[in-house]
């Protein structure tokens, strides 16, 4: 059954592009002093007519695994940007834009070229748009991903870790790479209202943040509680 679910998502994958199958949602980033809105997160969803609606777990890991992910990710990338920029034009308080970019898309040797061109070709500002990744592209590909990194910087994009405190080298790369946001994982935030470990590593992490001149960003943030103590621990975005 796991083989033959495997074969129908590949095989229904590569078509879904072309056939209007793949959405781009945007989840709400809230500034915790105005309880402003200030950015976006875009979210790829893929609903098929015969597979129903596949997990982006699911179907992204099957993209990476047969090269579908480029593709996908430039689709779901320039998506975005069309729709920030028509709800948004480039200025001072214009709504700002975040884009996960999967290990395997960011190794691809025109990616930068790549995301250059579509905010040139939309008329975007790349200072607009962070780029959020996960810490697993770093643990063989640094020494590739430093140069690539400053280039984006140099392009204007942000860089975001993504999940931070979940692995065990996140300290290094803030040292080594010229990142310029961190996110709180949400699994933190669940739980930090009623346990100490928890409230304790979620103010650890803002407090790293802040010293290193990184926005923090804290996930899955639900309940008025939880954002009234964020703000208290200088924590930026819900």
């Amino acid at each position: 059954e796991q083989i033959k679910r495997k074969v129908e998502v590949e095989y229904e994958l590569a078509c879904a592009i072309e056939r209007q199958e793949i959405s781009v949602y945007y989840q709400p980033q809230i500034s915790t002093k105005g309880e402003r809105l200030v950015s976006v997160e875009a979210l790829v969803r893929w609903k098929n007519p015969l597979l129903g609606d596949v997990s982006p777990d699911e179907f992204i890991s099957t993209a990476e695994e047969t090269g579908a992910i480029h593709d996908l990710g430039l689709f779901v990338f320039r998506r975005a940007c069309e729709d920030i920029y028509i709800l948004s034009k480039n200025g001072e308080g214009a709504l700002k834009l975040s884009v996960n970019i999967s290990p395997v898309q960011l190794m691809e040797p025109n990616f930068a070229a790549s995301v250059v061109a579509i905010c040139t070709d939309i008329g975007i500002d790349a200072r607009r748009i962070t780029l959020e990744v996960t810490e697993n592209i770093f643990i063989h590909s640094l020494d590739t991903v430093k140069p690539l990194f400053r280039q984006l910087r140099d392009e204007g994009f942000g860089l975001s870790l993504d999940d931070f405190g979940t692995g065990y080298s996140s300290l290094r790369y803030i040292n080594n790479l010229p990142l310029t946001e961190i996110k709180i994982d949400k699994l933190f935030i669940r739980k930090f209202l009623d346990y100490y470990q928890s409230d304790m590593l979620v103010r650890m992490i803002i407090s790293i943040g802040r010293l290193c001149g990184l926005v923090v960003v804290a996930e899955g943030v639900e309940t008025k509680p939880q954002l009234k103590r964020l703000l208290g621990y200088g924590c930026d975005l819900a």
